[in-house]
């Protein structure tokens, strides 16, 4: 059970992470509703997040991690430490010369990617503003995210978890100031910029903190250009090619979005923030967690006991992913509703962001599927192939785009997204063999089967619950939470006995959900 131990550690503090997340975009559409000022902060926001997943997150702990482990393991914590503050010292000298250059040209940039808005209107001069202040975050958020991987090196995943939702914290901060000050919507965007900022500060202090009470200690180096920080970096590039692939995805939504009504990329973003919920918890705490297993049984040759860990892993992802998306797409709109339809949210923004999220959820087993194969690929030193894979994705994604934009607009924009990351997990899937001798058993299937069957089943029943409890009035009154958690209770309930009596359908002798033994 050490995938779904480890998987649980890292998803209990990314829930909490997101719960936080959650009640900042809460606050935020309380207090901004969708428009001028919300879309702005967000965009900038999205600008620096992006560079962050980029630099920050997944091909860097990938190249680095492993590496690390290795030296720390064999030639000891003083070796290890000198790797570190080269690692350091290279980021630094990398990152501060770009992000001086992106702030200096941020408006040229800001034209490419947000087209749609009108270069002399306030929106644009505003999110120029906001977002030259954010993007410092970027090399804050780098150095905290290399501390993050010395801690996951020694195996502490818990505040590495944690401490991202400082981001939150410090953003629910500068709202909650621009609304008791009774500061004017101008003045609440520009505090908030300012609090992120703060945020990476704090992250980075926690951290090196952190790090030092088990004996690293960073020190600046300009001779920093090593042959292990060679070897790190060398790796990191078809990781960095590949986050940038999927992040493009995310960059042509923002573009498409700008050409919409104001209030659309806010709208976007609160159906994402819901979507993020299982995918935050299952896709990252399980790819974080899988990654060092994989690693060791791939490198020691123990297919069977790597293949016994990725069966767990996936079991346990899908069977929540499955129920979360059957709950997404029937109850989209209740679930919008209860979420942010308060103060400046109004229904018609519910109605669009409700559209936006069912296309989203639809495409969340295969956002889970990508990130926990790809932990399969970087497990087994490859880290180009999820770079073609998520290339041909993109091409996908704009040609979709094209086509369901003009048909759908909101429902469409989002599909667009799931039909893309569905596409790449198929390809990581089918080719995985090439990385490890794969043959799933049939009791695999078999659960994985009756999982979907039962997910049907749940979205059904809650289509016709639905229809009988549920109505758009219902969003502004107090009575919502009781009818919302009423047919949340029923989808468990549901769910749950549905998967149980596939499972005995399908002749499963584990069939038993509470019982270990099962997954």
């Amino acid at each position: 059970m050490g995938i779904i131990r480890n998987a649980f550690t890292v998803g209990i503090f990314t829930l909490v992470s997101r719960i936080i997340g959650f009640i900042r975009e809460c606050i935020m559409a309380f207090t901004l509703g969708a428009g001028v000022y919300s879309d702005s902060i967000l965009v900038a926001l999205r600008i620096s997040n992006t560079f962050r997943r980029i630099f920050a997150e997944g091909a860097f702990n990938a190249s680095f991690l492993p590496r690390f482990s290795k030296i720390l393991a064999k030639r000891g914590r003083d070796d290890a430490n000198v790797v570190l503050s080269d690692i350091f010292s290279v980021l630094l000298l990398l990152l501060i010369p770009f992000s001086v250059v992106v702030i200096i040209f941020f408006p040229i940039f800001l034209k490419v990617l947000v087209s749609g808005f009108d270069v002399l209107s306030e929106k644009f001069e505003l999110t120029a503003t906001l977002g030259r202040i954010c993007f410092p975050y970027l090399i804050l958020i780098s150095i905290s995210s290399l501390f993050c991987g010395v801690l996951n090196a020694l195996n502490r995943f818990a505040l590495p978890s944690a401490v991202y939702s400082m981001l939150s914290v410090f953003t629910i901060s500068g709202l909650l100031a621009g609304y008791f000050l009774d500061l004017s919507h101008r003045m609440t965007v520009h505090a908030v910029a300012w609090f992120v900022l703060l945020s990476g500060v704090a992250q980075c202090c926690c951290l090196l903190a952190s790090i030092g009470r088990h004996g690293f200690r960073i020190n600046f180096r300009f001779r920093c250009w090593t042959p292990p920080v060679k070897d790190v970096m060398k790796n990191m590039i078809p990781g960095i090619i590949g986050a940038g692939v999927w992040q493009l995805n995310l960059l042509v939504d923002t573009t498409i979005s700008s050409y919409l009504p104001t209030g659309t990329i806010t709208c976007v973003n609160l159906a994402d923030r819901l979507n993020q919920f299982p995918l935050g918890t299952l896709g990252i705490a399980l790819s974080t967690a899988l990654l060092p297993l994989l690693s060791k049984f791939i490198g020691n040759g123990e297919y069977d006991k790597a293949l016994r860990e990725l069966e767990r892993g996936l079991l346990f992802a899908l069977f929540l992913t499955f129920f979360s998306s059957s709950v997404l797409i029937s109850l989209a709109e209740p679930s919008v509703a209860v979420a942010f339809q308060r103060g400046a949210f109004e229904a018609d923004q519910v109605r669009i962001t409700a559209a936006a999220l069912s296309g989203f959820a639809i495409g969340l087993p295969s956002y889970v599927l990508t990130k926990v194969f790809s932990s399969l690929y970087f497990a087994a030193g490859d880290t180009k192939s999820p770079v073609i894979f998520g290339l041909f994705s993109v091409v996908l994604n704009v040609i979709f785009l094209f086509i369901l934009v003009p048909l759908g607009k909101y429902f469409g924009l989002a599909l667009c997204t799931s039909l893309s990351a569905t596409s790449n997990a198929t390809m990581l899937i089918y080719f995985s063999k090439e990385k490890m001798p794969i043959k799933f058993t049939n009791s695999f299937w078999r659960k994985a089967l009756s999982q979907g069957m039962a997910a049907l089943t749940t979205y059904y029943s809650l289509l016709k619950l639905c229809d009988l409890y549920w109505h758009a009035d219902l969003g502004t009154k107090s009575i919502k939470w009781l009818a919302y958690l009423g047919l949340c209770a029923c989808a468990a309930l549901i769910y749950f006995s549905s998967t149980v009596i596939f499972l005995r359908l399908t002749k499963q002798k584990q069939w038993k959900l509470w019982q270990k033994d099962a997954w």
